[in-house]
């Protein structure tokens, strides 16, 4: 029998790992870049033409135009979950810490940046996330209750501080955002979460310090209402944030959609996006429709009509003022 340092090992776990890479642009119709590869996944970098390979322990970056290898990293734990956090960091997170890797700065090295919270532990990691200034990170977990129900928990970190903060919620979002009355734009936090029974809530909590000029920091909260049926099972899954519109949608896993205002987390309308489970979601920057793809593999697009959102906080929920700053922000 060989043992796993054994080169007939190695030769099979090659072989199991093979793959063809397919990369098609969106923006510019082309020949597809197609090459092969070995990776059990692979992630697209947000702002530059890289990709990220993992296969086992072993990372690699590629610079797609070029073809050729930026950095290579084989890790001495295994990497339960991992992530471009930005441009030029890759996120990886283990059983008991979260690392990252600078690529940019040609550092051989992922550098741990804090250790997992104890009420994490039981958790299946599903997402992270920071900042634009990388000075927030939240790491999210799921995890079901004895009534096998859905619960979330998210780890609030700041680099500043070093401090951690559990919060109860299932899906989170950093945005930057200048409030009415401030002078400068402050990071903004959104909270989404589902309680017992039917309840849920949106929490926007402005993070401090506040810059110099601003007002005392913000932190605003309100009520979502899940249907009665599946209720038990649905929870908060993704949010993306419109800050063209000031508007703020919340996705949940069987389909629906909360519709809030940024400035003051107001709930406005809900709806159903589709019937089945949606399982990821982005925000198009170009014309701020949210898309999104659904479990039979539908690719969803959400637009707001903005002047009948206008025409629906006045008439229907009589709410002039948001209404009239809602008027402002489409106006622009």
């Amino acid at each position: 029998m060989a043992n796993g340092n054994s080169p007939r090992c190695s030769v099979s776990m090659a072989e199991k790992l093979k793959c063809r890479l397919t990369m098609l642009n969106l923006h510019h119709a082309g020949v597809p870049l197609k090459w092969g590869a070995c990776a059990d996944s692979i992630r697209k970098n947000p702002g530059k033409p890289w990709i990220a390979l993992k296969a086992g322990f072993q990372f690699e970056v590629y610079n797609m135009e070029t073809r050729s290898q930026l950095a290579t990293h084989k890790t001495n734990f295994p990497v339960i979950f991992w992530t471009w956090l930005s441009a030029d960091v890759l996120a990886f997170v283990s059983d008991v810490a979260v690392y990252h890797w600078h690529i940019s700065e040609g550092s051989g090295w992922p550098q741990k940046i804090f250790s997992r919270h104890q009420r994490l532990r039981y958790c299946e990691v599903v997402n992270y996330i920071a900042d634009d200034s990388l000075r927030w990170l939240a790491l999210v977990g799921l995890f079901r209750n004895y009534e096998e129900e859905v619960q979330g928990v998210v780890q609030l970190y700041s680099t500043d501080s070093h401090l951690s903060q559990p919060i109860d919620a299932h899906a989170v979002a950093f945005t930057n955002y200048k409030f009415n009355g401030n002078a400068r734009t402050s990071t903004l936090l959104c909270i989404a979460s589902r309680g017992p029974a039917c309840k849920g809530k949106v929490h926007m909590v402005e993070l401090g310090p506040p810059p110099k000029g601003n007002g005392a920091l913000a932190s605003y909260s309100e009520a979502l209402k899940f249907l009665p049926l599946p209720a038990k099972y649905d929870f908060p899954v993704a949010i993306e944030i419109s800050n063209k519109h000031r508007l703020v949608y919340i996705v949940t896993k069987f389909g629906h959609l909360f519709l809030c205002e940024l400035e003051t987390g107001m709930f406005l309308c809900q709806v159903q996006m589709c019937p089945d489970i949606v399982f990821a979601t982005t925000l198009n920057q170009e014309n701020q429709c949210l898309t999104g793809i659904s479990r039979n593999g539908q690719v969803l697009s959400v637009e707001v009509r903005c002047e009948r959102m206008v025409k629906y906080v006045q008439n229907v929920l009589k709410k002039p003022k948001i209404a009239a700053r809602m008027q402002t922000y489409i106006s622009r």
